[in-house]
């Protein structure tokens, strides 16, 4: 029997509505808008999925236009930050430094305002990704599930993936629930602190954000350690029993025990195909559901840092060490989702090594 038959009878049996679903907000638009079982048949027959250049070209251009509408923001406050500036020395040659406190605080609080609305974008931007990513691995891994264990791999199956989705349960809470609100409190300190002359809490938000940099880092080596860790045990248990399986089917059953062995091996790696498939695949989504709002992300920090640059000549120093640590506090965030779909990725590799060792 064909290897293409039989990899085709077994794709038509699987449902791959759910995760069909979940890709789309990966933007399949890279994928020219193919179904999952199109780009599964594609990656087993070795077939391009991607246009490189086109993808390159989309990439600069989402860029560019990120970084074009982040750019009101900071001219925004760089005209609000010169309005500072001639209003300060306006009423100190007509000597009315009341009316100077005032209007600085009123520029002051218009500058924390804009700040604190776009860190409430991006604040929700990742809080939006981590929960695409981490729902679609929970659609991803029940879909490998079966295949894993239809190859023989009931420890790796029986373990490791109820392993996965509980670290993958554990770490999106956590990030929901601790580092993204440690986050927002150190926004928040950050933007107040920037309405004194002198640093009151500033130093407690720098800890803040350091303390959820902290957090996350233990937690990818923790969760990722933990499961290369159980990975190495369960694909070894796996492979003695797939082994030992093969080797009785061959030697136990007269005449046609050869022949069934072969069938039993093409069948195995058909299987291991399609799972191996299945979680490239999943390396694709889960790269597309990172890449956007990264580069989204990581924009916002450039005009952050580029403002902070600007500001500061102009005479505001509080403010421009302000929008300095808005920057900071952005690429934590950016860093963070980044680590977040690294672990999923690592979680997906070693589920796709699991067909490598059997």
């Amino acid at each position: 029997m064909d290897y293409r038959n039989i990899i085709n009878e077994q794709l038509e049996s699987m449902n791959l509505e759910a995760l069909e679903e979940l890709a789309g907000r990966g933007n399949m638009l890279f994928l020219n808008d193919l179904s999952v079982s199109e780009i599964i048949s594609r990656l087993i027959e070795g077939k391009p999925l991607f246009n490189f250049d086109s993808i390159t070209e989309s990439i600069i251009n989402l860029f560019f236009k990120e970084f074009s509408s982040s750019v009101s923001l900071g001219i925004q406050i760089i005209a609000v930050c010169i309005i500072m500036a001639l209003m300060t020395h306006l009423c100190s040659a007509f000597g009315s430094s009341a009316a100077s406190s005032i209007g600085m605080m009123v520029c002051s609080c218009t500058v924390v305002a804009m700040c604190l609305f776009n860190f409430r974008d991006i604040y929700s931007l990742c809080e939006n990704s981590v929960t695409n990513m981490a729902t679609f691995m929970q659609v991803l891994i029940p879909v490998l599930l079966p295949l894993i264990l239809s190859m023989g791999g009931f420890s790796s199956g029986g373990i490791l993936s109820p392993a996965i989705i509980s670290s993958v349960t554990i770490f999106t809470t956590l990030i929901q629930k601790i580092i993204l609100p440690l986050l927002f409190f150190s926004c928040i300190f950050i933007l107040g602190n920037s309405l004194a002359d002198r640093d009151y809490v500033k130093k407690l938000a720098v800890l803040l954000r350091s303390a959820a940099g902290f957090i996350i880092g233990f937690s990818v080596t923790l969760f990722s350690g933990l499961t290369a860790i159980q990975s190495l045990v369960t694909k070894s248990a796996d492979g003695m029993l797939i082994k030992t399986a093969k080797f009785s089917v061959d030697n136990l059953i007269p005449i046609v025990g050869s022949f069934a062995a072969d069938s039993l091996d093409m069948v195995l790696s058909c299987t291991a195909i399609i799972k191996n498939s299945i979680g490239i695949f999943g390396l694709i989504v889960i790269i597309l559901l990172l890449m956007f709002p990264l580069i989204q992300i990581l924009c916002v920090a450039l005009v952050y840092k580029i403002t902070a640059t600007l500001v500061e000549p102009i005479g505001n120093k509080v403010i421009a060490d302000c929008l300095n640590e808005m920057g900071n506090t952005v690429i934590v965030l950016a860093v963070m989702l980044f680590l977040c779909a690294v672990l999923f990725i690592i979680f997906i590799s070693i589920l796709i090594s699991i067909g490598i060792a059997l």
